[in-house]
């Protein structure tokens, strides 16, 4: 039996210029830009995917800072530029029943936006070595987004 090989293939070369001309100056590389950022209101129509990587960053921190009081390494007072009035009462009465044993730790933050400036978010929570759910509603105002609702399950 024998085994033909096909024709090794001749790479193609071609010439970059390198060097610059007699009388020029030599080419620098510019550094890359980086990428513009915008803010959420230029970026594109409302309820797309810059809103949607908006809220979840802004549910990411409002959260982790919501089970920071839980755990009572913060002050409940911090939470008020980001809480409704209602949340924020449940919150103080959710972290004045606690007794901390261990650090809450907190799993996937899943997030939805049923319409433009509303998010709304589910996180699993280790509390004292259960596993609860946290449930939370985010609505955007003034450019901020604020938490509407909260419940700690």
């Amino acid at each position: 039996m024998t085994i033909t090989l096909p024709a090794p293939v001749q790479p193609r070369l071609r010439p970059v210029p390198y060097e610059p001309l007699p009388g020029q100056a030599p080419a620098r590389a510019a550094p890359a830009e980086p990428p513009r950022r915008t803010r959420p209101s230029e970026e594109g129509p409302p309820g797309g995917a810059g809103e949607f990587l908006d809220a979840h960053r802004a549910a990411t921190r409002i959260l982790r800072l919501a089970l920071e009081v839980l755990d009572g390494k913060r002050a409940p007072m911090q939470l008020e530029p980001h809480f409704a009035p209602r949340p924020l009462r449940y919150w103080r009465a959710a972290t004045g029943q606690r007794v901390t044993r261990a650090p809450v730790r907190h799993g996937r933050i899943r997030l939805c936006t049923p319409c433009p400036g509303v998010a709304e978010v589910a996180v699993t929570c280790r509390v004292d070595g259960t596993y609860r759910a946290l449930a939370a509603r985010l609505e955007r105002a003034d450019g901020r987004w604020r938490c509407t609702a909260v419940r700690l399950l």
